[in-house]
Protein backbone atom coordinates (compact mmCIF):
# COMPACT_ATOMS: atom_id res chain seq x y z
CA UNK A 1 0.00 0.00 0.00
CA UNK A 2 2.71 2.71 0.84
CA UNK A 3 4.41 1.78 -2.42
CA UNK A 4 1.12 2.66 -4.36
CA UNK A 5 0.88 5.87 -2.29
CA UNK A 6 4.20 6.82 -2.89
CA UNK A 7 4.01 5.93 -6.69
CA UNK A 8 0.72 8.30 -6.87
CA UNK A 9 2.31 11.02 -5.00
CA UNK A 10 5.32 11.36 -7.47
CA UNK A 11 2.94 10.86 -10.66
CA UNK A 12 1.00 14.01 -9.47
CA UNK A 13 4.19 15.75 -8.74
CA UNK A 14 5.81 15.10 -11.97
CA UNK A 15 2.40 16.10 -13.61
CA UNK A 16 1.97 19.33 -11.80
CA UNK A 17 5.68 20.30 -12.69
CA UNK A 18 5.43 19.90 -16.17
CA UNK A 19 2.18 21.84 -16.19
CA UNK A 20 4.17 24.41 -14.48
CA UNK A 21 6.59 23.71 -17.26
CA UNK A 22 4.21 24.32 -20.39
CA UNK A 23 3.14 27.61 -18.80
CA UNK A 24 6.02 29.42 -17.64
CA UNK A 25 9.29 28.04 -18.98
CA UNK A 26 8.39 26.71 -22.77
CA UNK A 27 7.36 30.49 -23.01
CA UNK A 28 10.59 31.55 -21.74
CA UNK A 29 13.14 29.16 -23.94
CA UNK A 30 10.73 29.95 -26.80
CA UNK A 31 11.52 33.80 -26.11
CA UNK A 32 14.92 33.52 -26.00
CA UNK A 33 15.86 31.40 -28.94
CA UNK A 34 13.59 33.39 -30.73
CA UNK A 35 15.34 36.53 -29.82
CA UNK A 36 19.24 34.58 -30.83
CA UNK A 37 17.65 34.28 -34.06
CA UNK A 38 16.26 37.82 -34.70
CA UNK A 39 20.16 38.67 -33.38
CA UNK A 40 22.01 36.32 -35.77
CA UNK A 41 19.23 37.58 -38.89
CA UNK A 42 20.51 41.14 -38.37
CA UNK A 43 24.34 40.57 -37.85
CA UNK A 44 23.81 38.65 -41.33
CA UNK A 45 21.60 41.76 -42.99
CA UNK A 46 24.24 44.44 -41.27
CA UNK A 47 27.51 42.88 -42.56
CA UNK A 48 25.61 42.79 -46.17
CA UNK A 49 24.01 46.15 -45.68
CA UNK A 50 28.01 47.29 -45.09
CA UNK A 51 29.50 45.88 -48.22
CA UNK A 52 26.79 47.47 -50.04
CA UNK A 53 26.97 51.44 -48.53
CA UNK A 54 31.06 50.75 -49.54
CA UNK A 55 30.72 51.19 -53.39
CA UNK A 56 29.82 54.45 -54.15
CA UNK A 57 26.51 55.21 -56.14
CA UNK A 58 27.20 54.86 -59.87
CA UNK A 59 30.54 52.82 -59.68
CA UNK A 60 30.23 49.50 -61.88
CA UNK A 61 31.48 46.35 -61.39
CA UNK A 62 32.44 43.75 -63.93
CA UNK A 63 33.54 40.03 -62.92
CA UNK A 64 35.17 38.16 -65.56
CA UNK A 65 34.97 35.02 -65.36
CA UNK A 66 38.45 32.89 -65.13
CA UNK A 67 40.30 31.37 -68.11
CA UNK A 68 39.13 27.91 -66.66
CA UNK A 69 35.25 28.71 -66.59
CA UNK A 70 35.14 30.08 -70.40
CA UNK A 71 37.09 26.83 -71.50
CA UNK A 72 34.09 25.02 -73.54
CA UNK A 73 33.92 21.02 -72.88
CA UNK A 74 34.14 19.69 -75.80
CA UNK A 75 34.00 15.99 -74.67
CA UNK A 76 30.62 15.93 -73.40
CA UNK A 77 28.75 14.65 -76.61
CA UNK A 78 28.27 16.11 -80.12
CA UNK A 79 25.09 18.61 -81.14
CA UNK A 80 22.26 16.80 -83.29
CA UNK A 81 19.71 18.60 -85.12
CA UNK A 82 16.17 17.73 -85.21
CA UNK A 83 12.47 18.26 -86.41
CA UNK A 84 9.33 17.22 -85.20
CA UNK A 85 7.26 15.52 -87.12
CA UNK A 86 3.59 15.17 -86.85
CA UNK A 87 2.31 12.10 -87.23
CA UNK A 88 -1.17 12.56 -88.62
CA UNK A 89 -2.72 8.84 -89.49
Amino acid sequence: MKFLFWIILIFLVLSYGMKLFMRYGLPWLLGRFMKKQQEKFNRGYDQRQDTQQQRREGDVEINVPSAKARKKDTGFGEYIEFEDVDDQT
